[in-house]
């Protein structure tokens, strides 16, 4: 049985982008964070908040993170949020982060993604 939290949608604005005009101000991006754990959740059996990984505080941790980085390419951004979550969460639950940053300064395209996972 796979016991999986699905954080998806969540955006905020990050300074992001490789050229001068993208870094002016912030651009919005969309945050997507799966945590698969790889024994029991015991959340599942106990109903306790204290048991399991709080998506309103990994949300907040994650803000936390970003406020006062700034970033050149989805790829970086994306490894950064990986291995802050991973530090903070530790080895045994096994992560996907995938960074969307919402209207890139491209002709016609609506969104560009990167993931870093360990599936």
């Amino acid at each position: 049985m796979i016991k999986q939290l699905d954080i998806t949608g969540y955006e905020t604005c990050v300074i992001l982008g490789n050229e001068d005009f993208e870094r002016r101000e912030k651009c919005r991006v969309m945050i997507d964070v799966s945590l698969r754990f790889s024994g029991e959740n015991e959340a599942c059996k106990s109903d306790n908040l204290d048991d399991t990984v709080c998506y309103s505080n990994l949300v907040i941790f994650i803000e936390e993170k970003l406020e006062c980085t700034e970033f050149y390419l989805l790829e970086r951004i994306t490894r950064f949020l990986y291995d802050e979550i991973s530090k903070n969460l530790g080895s045994n639950i096994l992560k996907y982060v995938k960074v969307t940053k919402i209207a890139p300064p491209v002709e016609n395209l609506g969104s560009a993604s990167f993931i870093c996972s360990d599936w």
